[in-house]
């Protein structure tokens, strides 16, 4: 799967609690395929000291409307310098990276999603996927 390095552009940003932040991206270009489970490298502008791009999982994927939402747990300057992007800022990010999660060959009467912290941000993407597929998530 090609890698891309995008600009987009942030259009919310909701604290949910003192450590987690949900932040929408919105790109002027169409958004690449990205596999449930993949992930994007997030450069990081506005801290002087973060020199690495940081990894998060995509929380969702709206290609129609070239929507992205991260699920974003500050834990770091990295983490925490991504928590005070503002509406109209740019966040450059690498992506579709990982391998994504394996998706079942046949649809499930019911299949549990277990996730704990940053671990459900992938969960709610992966809900959609299986209930399109003809299986019923549990959550």
């Amino acid at each position: 799967m090609k890698k891309h390095i995008l600009d987009l552009e942030v259009t919310e940003n909701t604290k949910l609690n003192d450590n987690y932040v949900l932040i929408k991206l919105t790109s002027e270009s169409l958004l690449p395929e990205m596999i449930v489970g993949q992930f994007a490298e997030i450069r990081v502008d506005n801290s002087q000291a973060t020199y690495l791009r940081r990894p998060i999982s995509i929380h969702y994927i709206d290609r129609q409307r070239n929507e992205l939402w991260l699920l974003i747990q500050l834990v770091g300057n990295g983490t925490k310098s991504l928590a005070q992007s503002k509406s109209g800022d740019t966040i450059n990010a690498i992506l579709p990276l990982g391998n994504g999660f394996s998706m079942p060959k046949s649809p499930s009467q019911k299949l549990l999603l277990i996730g704990g912290g940053v671990g459900i941000a992938p969960l709610l993407f992966l809900g959609e996927q299986l209930a399109r597929a003809g299986s019923k998530p549990v959550f």
